[in-house]
């Protein structure tokens, strides 16, 4: 229960009528507009499903749409933000993360076993959490009308009865059909979670929103909740929107721009290392199927992080893309790979335990002097890269700075000689965390486990002017755009949701 200190503390809820209608980026919204009117404010998910996770400081895992609405709310991204993170791994499989860290790979059977013990465990550790806070800003998980699993949903109405926060259920326009899912959500849901239902509302509106006028009183009659008001589409945000799986199609580019591509691994995890180059000019992104291949010039291929590297390179032999891709490289085209991507990278990957795969050996793409060894425990942690190999492109632009990055792997590298490409400290502590990445002597192909490089805006005009000549980057920081953007953000939510004073 609230302690008597908070009895003023208020508590709301965003639910939605399904995934990807944009709770995540309203309560980013709600939160900085909280920090702006001086109150203090903080994000909550009891579960998530994603393999987008961020390293929140001290180590630990969160998803990445809570680790934003953090840093929205001005706050230190803290594991009770999301205390329940699951970790797709395919065929009915997923890793669940507790309060930060791994507590094994569960089916659904066993997941549903889990959740029993962790009920009661989210009931205690919310309110210790919330019980500083002025506003907490609860955020809900898909749908919370999916009736074949009330009596387990964690996350949406449940938990708002836990909180005795009140909710608004959002309805996405652009989807189609928007008062029938508000409506079907309602009338789908028994008398006590309907109860939780202050407010319904409308996102993602172009036009004249009084053609919504007639709709929205009728729904109003029906249901007897008032739509408290419709927001507008804001078009493109640097902001990621939702823990989902979906990724953007390449953006077509202009002549001339250059043209990066990551793989789109069937269990691909931090999509957002390359939020950057979709908002930097003369730069053209996007992801690759690997059931096709690209037309046209390459600048650079990334090999982006994956929940599965072993079961992902073994897709990756078997498609098309792979032959295109060793041609490629063997043409002197540039890669790039981040964590599991550069995993597959190796000579060889060694998992005697089974962490990764029922193979104790797997052959690498071998374009890298390191192996891979699979350890049960994961390393999840912040991290300042330094540049150690001289031989590194960006050396010169970069000398001994330091850049902010994270770790999520299981993965160990064992040199077969040579330098690592960075020394790794904690960012936390400052602990010498020893060497990592490597660069080859032979090919413009280089990896290193290390997430988040790409945010900061040296480090990625260097990269880009090393990918083309006479590029000339922006050396912004996406972090400096993702502020402005969030200040946008939270005033599009408050005229459209005015929930706080």
């Amino acid at each position: 229960m609230p302690s008597k200190k908070n009895a003023r503390q208020k508590r709301i809820m965003v639910l939605g009528t399904g995934s990807g209608v944009g709770k995540s980026l309203i309560v980013a919204g709600l939160c900085r507009y909280a920090k702006t009117r001086g109150l203090v404010a903080g994000p909550f998910k009891a579960q998530n499903m994603s393999n987008n996770a961020a390293v929140v400081p001290g180590g630990g895992e969160i998803g990445r749409a809570q680790y934003l609405q953090a840093q929205a709310a001005g706050r230190e991204p803290d594991v009770r933000m999301n205390p329940i993170l699951l970790k797709p791994m395919g065929e009915g499989r997923a890793q669940v993360v507790f309060l930060g860290k791994p507590l094994g790979i569960y089916d659904i059977a066993g997941y549903r076993e889990l959740k029993k013990t962790l009920l009661p465990r989210l009931r205690e550790l919310f309110w210790e959490y919330a019980r500083d806070l002025d506003v907490v800003i609860l955020e809900g998980a898909g749908s919370p009308a999916e009736i074949n699993l009330l009596e387990e949903d964690l996350a949406n109405t449940r938990m708002a009865r836990i909180a005795e926060a009140q909710a608004l259920l959002i309805g996405d326009i652009e989807q189609g059909g928007v008062f029938a899912a508000l409506w079907g959500t309602w009338n789908l849901l028994p008398p006590e979670d309907r109860a939780v239902i202050r407010w319904m509302g409308i996102n993602k509106f172009r036009g004249d929103p009084s053609l919504l006028e007639p709709g929205i009183k009728s729904l109003e009659g029906m249901t007897g909740v008032p739509i408290l008001g419709v927001m507008e589409h804001l078009g493109g945000l640097p902001l990621p929107d939702e823990d989902s799986f979906r990724v953007a199609p390449e953006r077509e580019g202009k002549q001339g721009d250059v043209r990066l591509l990551a793989v789109e691994w069937p269990h691909l995890s931090n999509r957002s290392d390359f939020d950057p180059f979709m908002w930097e000019p003369g730069v053209s992104f996007g992801f690759q199927k690997m059931e096709t291949v690209p037309s046209g010039a390459v600048d650079c291929v990334f090999l982006p992080g994956t929940r599965q590297t072993i079961g992902d390179l073994d897709r990756f032999r078997d498609s098309p893309l792979y032959d295109w891709f060793m041609k490629y490289v063997a043409g002197g085209g540039k890669v790039v790979g981040i964590c599991g991507g550069y995993q597959m990278m190796a000579g060889d990957l060694l998992d005697p335990d089974n962490v990764e795969s029922p193979r104790s050996w797997t052959h690498g793409i071998d374009l890298l002097p390191f192996s891979v060894r699979f350890g049960a425990e994961k390393i999840s942690r912040p991290v300042r890269a330094v540049v150690s190999d001289r031989s590194f492109p960006l050396s010169g632009e970069l000398g001994s700075r330091p850049v902010e990055g994270y770790e999520i792997r299981h993965g160990r590298h064992v040199p077969h000689g040579g330098m690592s490409l960075f020394r790794l400290m904690d960012s936390h502590s400052g602990a010498d965390l020893g060497g990592e990445g490597f660069i080859s002597r032979a090919r413009p192909v280089w990896g290193a486990p290390v997430h988040g490089l790409f945010d900061d805006g040296m480090f990625r005009k260097g990269f880009l002017g090393f990918l083309r000549e006479g590029h000339e980057g922006t050396a912004t920081d996406f972090g400096v755009l993702r502020e402005d953007a969030l200040d946008r953000l939270a005033r599009s939510v408050q005229r459209a949701f005015p929930l706080l004073p």
